[in-house]
């Protein structure tokens, strides 16, 4: 088995949150948007999401970005049928198979999907092979090994990564790094509570939370992002990377 699959409650609960307004993925997707604008300027863009669950991030880029092209991959068909729905361009693909793209893209993202893989670096040797020249990935993948617990097993992580990791991982796969930095910094205290103190695993992915709080979160993530992480560590890491010449 190569990919780890995700059940069908982690795709109901992904669809139901991950159009920004929670403050997880609106965090998530202030890397990615300022990544892409800081490497990209005012280029076309070609966008592939590759593993792009219900669309969510489909959705933030095209309306913040207003892309050319884009496209959508991935390999649960429940969330390709999510994504169509919305009216994006998704399909179903087999990550240890070669992809079949209707063009090249030049910005790729890769979102919380490389753990969910046994060989990530077969994928991204992949979409190296279907994408433009000098193409931009920004990825985002669990961090700190520490923090594994019985969660990630029901996420279908097959790892967390350190940095070496992702470094290596992305090396191997024909991409150049260009930056890689933590996330999610202030979330480390109460992950490491409740996976190492009390050992109680979450029944949701994405624990509803008050508006207050929502917001609260939310600024700490922006705040951390624009002015840097006051911790050497984060539950995430994001890195921005370029195919190789």
């Amino acid at each position: 088995m190569n990919r780890r699959e995700i059940s069908s409650e982690h795709v109901a609960g992904l669809s139901s949150v991950d159009d920004g307004d929670y403050w997880w993925y609106a965090v998530r997707q202030g890397h990615v948007i300022s990544a892409i604008r800081r490497r990209m300027g005012s280029a076309p863009l070609d966008h592939l999401d590759l593993g792009c669950g219900a669309g969510g991030v489909m959705a933030a880029l095209a309306k913040n970005l207003s892309p050319r092209e884009q496209h959508g991959l991935d390999g649960t068909e429940e969330a390709v049928e999510i994504a169509r729905s919305r009216g994006l361009n998704a399909e179903f693909a087999d990550f240890r198979q070669p992809l079949s793209l209707p063009f090249q893209p030049n910005v790729v993202t890769c979102l919380d999907v490389l753990e969910h893989l046994e060989d990530p670096v077969l994928a991204l040797r992949h979409l190296g092979e279907s994408a433009a020249p000098r193409a931009l990935l920004v990825a985002t993948v669990p961090a700190m090994p520490s923090l594994h617990s019985n969660w990630d097993d029901l996420c279908g992580h097959f790892r967390r990564y350190t940095r070496t990791t992702l470094a290596e991982h992305l090396a191997a796969g024909g991409f150049e790094l260009l930056r890689m930095r933590y996330a999610f910094s202030y979330c480390v205290p109460p992950a490491w509570w409740q996976r190492r103190v009390t050992k109680v695993v979450q029944e949701v992915e994405f624990p509803e939370v008050s508006p207050l709080l929502n917001r609260l979160l939310t600024w700490a993530g922006t705040a951390e992002r624009l002015v840097g992480s006051p911790l050497p560590l984060g539950t995430s890491l994001v890195a921005e990377a370029r195919l190789k010449s």
